[in-house]
């Protein structure tokens, strides 16, 4: 049987500098990827990822307003590395 979990990070206060940023990729998100990869290889989860852009997509149609909608990303957590990890090095470079 498969289940969707959902975690959402909250983030309260103002935006966070890039080295918090970086912090919280190394010490936050990237364990939680790598703790996730494990979980797959133990066939215990198939995928997961963001949905914060897919969310920006469907909100902008017209009949959002009207509709309960509900976005659940498939993609690999590999895929999900690469993409924390070029947001890493971007932060890196603005430190």
């Amino acid at each position: 049987m498969l289940f969707l979990v959902e975690l959402d990070y909250v983030r309260s206060g103002p935006p966070p500098s890039a080295e918090a940023g970086l912090a919280f990729i190394e010490r936050v998100i990237l364990p939680t990827i790598a703790r996730a990869e494990q979980l797959v290889a133990e066939k215990r989860i198939v995928a997961g990822g963001p949905v914060e852009e897919a969310d920006r997509v469907v909100s902008s149609l017209p009949l959002w307003v009207a509709a309960e909608t509900r976005v659940t990303p498939i993609i690999t957590f590999s895929d999900r590395r690469a993409h924390v990890q070029a947001v890493r090095e971007r932060l890196k470079g603005t430190s």
